[in-house]
Order: structure tokens, then sequence, then C-alpha cells
């Protein structure tokens, strides 16, 4: 049973961006209604609604019995290829505490969730789904060239992860019976909680989180995860933030300086150190943060100059409260992926990596990029169109430093093997 169970259907409720409720982020199925006929949705349904529906019961039943689960193919794809995955093993009382038909006596104790698409940022590897900026410049791209657009809905993935709905707003948390409910949820059973967009800090929702908590008397019992982009911060969370049991920052920060300019478009790098330093201002022994990059073809050469200046910023050392995590690889869209790059150039930059010593996950990073993950067809037909995809945005937004004035050596990579 250890090799299929997970405790997430017992332990942790998730909500998309889209308000749709899953097993968790590492799923893409979206839980049925009993109906069958359409899913549940935190803007239509509350946590209560699915927590013991037919598909969740039937979701522990299989478990218990040892079955995998068509919801955690991901896990299961990646522990086969020996990386460690989300999933997470330890059964405790959980079973003693589920009837036979799968119904489990008590509420969710975890919870993850995607507050909507808002967001100011228009970030290389993001899409609509993430953020509507992203979606409303897409839009302008199609209307100034329709073919090319065109294109990149061809490409799926390969270039873009959402193309349809352009500069459509996902705000599930706006029906406010539902959004109450969910707060009460939150205030009497959940002891961790993680949110993310979007760009958290942008919605009032979020901060009405803590207002709620706070007006309950439970703000002292949770702990909490912002992963933030840090292009804002807002000075009401020196009150909420020292109250809570724990808080930690994750870092979305890609780069040193214009880099992650580039990449996190149109961020600016003294706002991001600033940001940084008001959370560590306010750290004191509850709080944390945590530098969490999403590591990909743009940013890979430059992994081990951010890291020197994450342990410069942090003093000279990583410590519990100041920390990192090299989780967040980009696979999708393809174009964003690393191992897409010439096989020279990457082992290049390896070389450059494996020079300093970091950890077993940069380690790992390092040993992916000498790697082939894909064919050489295959891989000339990403790097094309990793190509046209970033020269027609950086056109667009008509910045000075694009991606070939950012990473030359890629270029002059790109263009041999491309010859």
């Amino acid at each position: 049973m250890t090799d299929t169970f997970c405790n997430y259907p017992w332990k942790h409720n998730y909500i998309h961006t889209n308000g749709k409720i899953r097993l968790c982020c590492a799923t893409i199925q979206d839980i049925p209604s009993n109906n069958k006929y359409t899913v549940f949705d935190a803007s239509k349904h509350s946590i209560e609604e699915y927590w013991n529906s037919d598909r969740m019961r039937e979701i522990r039943r299989k478990m218990i019995a040892g079955e995998k689960i068509r919801d955690c193919e991901r896990c299961y794809e990646q522990e086969s290829q020996g990386v460690k995955s989300l999933r997470d093993s330890s059964i405790g009382n959980l079973i003693e505490n589920t009837d036979a038909d799968g119904t489990y006596k008590l509420p969710a104790n975890t919870m993850q969730l995607q507050m909507g698409n808002i967001c100011n940022l228009k970030c290389k590897m993001c899409s609509q789904m993430y953020s509507h900026m992203n979606g409303l410049e897409l839009k302008e791209m199609k209307e100034k060239n329709p073919r090319w657009f065109h294109w990149v809905q061809e490409q799926g993935a390969n270039v873009n992860n959402w193309t349809n709905e352009l500069g459509i707003k996902q705000e599930w948390y706006k029906n406010k019976n539902l959004k109450y409910k969910m707060f009460k949820h939150i205030s009497e059973n959940i002891e961790q909680i993680t949110i993310i967009g979007g760009e958290p800090t942008l919605i009032p929702e979020f901060y009405e989180i803590f207002e709620y908590c706070e007006s309950k008397g439970t703000l002292g019992n949770l702990a909490i995860t912002l992963v933030t982009n840090l292009t804002n911060t807002n000075p009401k969370l020196t009150k909420w933030l020292p109250k809570l049991k724990s808080w930690q920052i994750w870092a979305s920060v890609d780069g040193v300086a214009e880099r992650t300019e580039y990449i996190r478009y149109p961020s600016k790098w003294e706002k991001i150190n600033d940001s940084l330093n008001f959370y560590k201002s306010i750290m004191n022994n509850n709080g944390g943060i945590t530098l969490s990059p999403a590591v990909q073809l743009l940013n890979i050469d430059q992994l081990d100059d951010l890291a020197k200046w994450w342990i410069a910023w942090c003093g000279g050392s990583l410590t519990k409260q100041l920390n990192w995590t090299w989780l967040a690889t980009v696979w999708y869209p393809l174009i964003c992926n690393p191992n897409i790059a010439p096989r020279e150039w990457r082992l290049k930059v390896a070389d450059k990596l494996s020079k300093y010593k970091f950890d077993d996950f940069y380690d790992n990073l390092v040993k992916n990029l000498r790697k082939d993950f894909h064919t050489e067809t295959k891989a000339k037909e990403l790097q094309q169109a990793f190509i046209k995809y970033n020269d027609e945005q950086d056109s667009f937004r008509n910045v000075s430093l694009t991606w070939r004035r950012l990473i030359p050596d890629l270029e002059q990579a790109l263009t041999q093997s491309l010859s």
C-alpha cells in the first residue's frame, strides 16, 4: 500500500486558480461532483460539499486497497524515474477514522489556495492560467500578428500553456457566502496553508483571511506559506505576521538584477530587494524567507551566481529562517526547459556550475544538464520555437535587453546548432 498510498485525500484541500477543486497541486484532474456532469468549484461549492463526495470516498477506498489513482499519475511517473515526488505515504491514524465506504470523519488540516490569476507580471514561463496580464499581452500580440499567434496555438505546450479565454480574470473567491464559509473552515480546521496566485498580495481577499482569523482568535494557530513575486508589500502584514504560529515567504526570484527583470517582466530588482528587506525586518522568531527560483533555460547558466547572491544576502550562510528550494524546474512550456539547449552549451554550463558546491538538488540540476532528454530533431524544433517566440515577444515589449543581449553565448550556440 505504501507504494501507492498518499495521505493528501485525508489531510489536504487544494483549490486551483480557476476555483476547481483537486487532490493537490500535482494533479490535473478536477474532482467530479456526484452528478458526474460537473466538477466541484469553490465559487459554487463549499469545502464540506466535496470532502466526502462519491469520488473522494472512492479515492480513499482505492488508496487503502493499494490501488493506483489516475489523479496521481504525475507522482508515480516521477518516482519511476527516481525523482522524489510530493506523495506523502505516512498513514498514522487516518484509516481508523475512515469508514468502510471511504468517508473520513475529520476535516483536512492543510490547504493550498491558488487565489486566482490576478497578477502584475508577465513572466516568460507563465500563462493566462496564472497571470491575467500574461493573457492580456498575448491577446494584444494576436491583434498585431495573427499569423504568429496561430503558430503559438498550433505549438501548444511547446511555447505557451494557455491561449484561450485570454485576459479573463479568475476570481472564484468573489462569492461572499462561500468565501466566508471557507474562512470559517480555515479558522477552525487548517493548521498550515500555502497561498499562491497570481500575486496574492494584490488581492484584497488574501488580507481578509488574516482579518477573519484574528477576529476569531485563531490567527496564532495558523502557519502560512506565501508564494510572492516580491513586487508588492502591504504595511498591514506587520500587524498580522507576528501573530501567526509561523510564516514563510517563498521568494520567486529567478536571477540576479537584470536577469530576473527580464524573466519576470516588468519587475524591478530594486523593488525586489526592498521587499526582501521588508520581510526580513519583521521576521522575528516565527518568520522565514525561502528563495524559490523557477529554474529554466533563461537562468540555468546563472544559477551559481544566484546562489552566491542569496547566501551573501542571508549574511554569509543559510539558516533555518533564511533558506532556499530548488524544486521548481520549468518543464512546460517546453521552450523554457534547460534541456532543449544545444548539448555543447549545456555541458559548458554544467562545467561552470559544478565548480560551485551547493547541495544535492543543485547537483542534480547539473547532472540533468549532461543528459539528453530529446532527440536531436526534437531539440532543434524546440530551439527554433524558442527563438521565434522570444524574438517576437521581445520586439513587442520593445525591451533593450533582449534574450540575445542577456545570454549571447546561448544565442551563438543556437545559431550554430541550427545552421
